[in-house]
């Protein structure tokens, strides 16, 4: 097929950029613009709405994971999303490339492991998808792993509470139905990454739970439930114990 031949003479950072090209024509195509990357100066006048913690495990390359943490989570801190407004991943991170200051990591690719420049940015990803869920917010893109590679003790966040991100291929993006701003505090502090969502008004209170139901040995189904409320269902080839390649 053609797709399969250009994947293979077509290097990946190439199909990559074309395909973000074309995705921000269709946003202008169809009315689907993304808002402004806006920053604030600090939080004043801001307060506290959300928190979410989470360690970052030791793996292949965790050095460089933490830099492509660091790196991102700044790219990301107090970055803002409007009432009615839809935030953007990759408007803030940008092309996760040596030149934005990112180095080889450890990426899930097709089901396997492999080594990428920005490696271990999904991590980044899913704090915020889960932390969007807890503050209210709605995801219009979000696109969940295939794979299942951790054991139960390896975990950093919940199954079923992740978001992949691919450079022009695959974004997190979610909007503010609250009638008030919302601003994303990130850090990495020692080996943990710390996601905050603030508010200059109280938010309501949202629960999300993720409700796991094995379908056989080697697959499981993850509902996601807001508030009681079923949001969606999520797939998972469980392949625990992969290495990198």
């Amino acid at each position: 097929m053609l797709r399969t031949w250009l994947r293979r003479i077509v290097p990946l950072s190439a199909r990559q950029n074309l395909a973000q090209i074309r995705r921000r024509w269709h946003d202008r195509a169809s009315g689907n613009e993304i808002a402004s990357v806006r920053y604030l100066p600090n939080l004043d006048g801001y307060t506290l709405q959300v928190e979410l913690s989470q360690p970052i495990m030791r793996s292949a390359l965790f050095e460089n994971k933490l830099s492509n943490l660091r790196c991102g989570a700044q790219r990301l801190n107090l970055s803002t999303v409007a009432p009615n407004q839809t935030w953007s991943f990759w408007s803030h991170v940008k092309h996760p490339s040596e030149k934005n200051g990112f180095v080889v990591g450890r990426n899930l690719v097709n089901g396997q492991l492999t080594r990428q420049v920005g490696g271990g940015l999904c991590q980044l990803s899913s704090l915020l998808y889960h932390l969007s869920l807890r503050a209210g917010l709605s995801v219009a893109e979000r696109h969940a792993h295939s794979v299942d590679i951790y054991e139960e003790q390896d975990r950093f966040t919940p199954l079923g509470a992740d978001a992949t991100v691919v450079w022009g291929f695959k974004d997190l993006r979610l909007r503010n139905p609250h009638p008030v701003e919302v601003v994303f505090e990130c850090f990495v502090h020692e080996n943990s990454l710390i996601g905050r969502a603030y508010s200059r008004q109280t938010l309501p209170t949202y629960t999300v739970d993720f409700v796991r139901e094995q379908i056989d040995v080697q697959r499981v189904l993850v509902n996601t439930w807001v508030n009681q409320q079923p949001l969606c269902q999520t797939f998972y080839e469980q392949k625990q114990g992969m290495g990198l390649r």
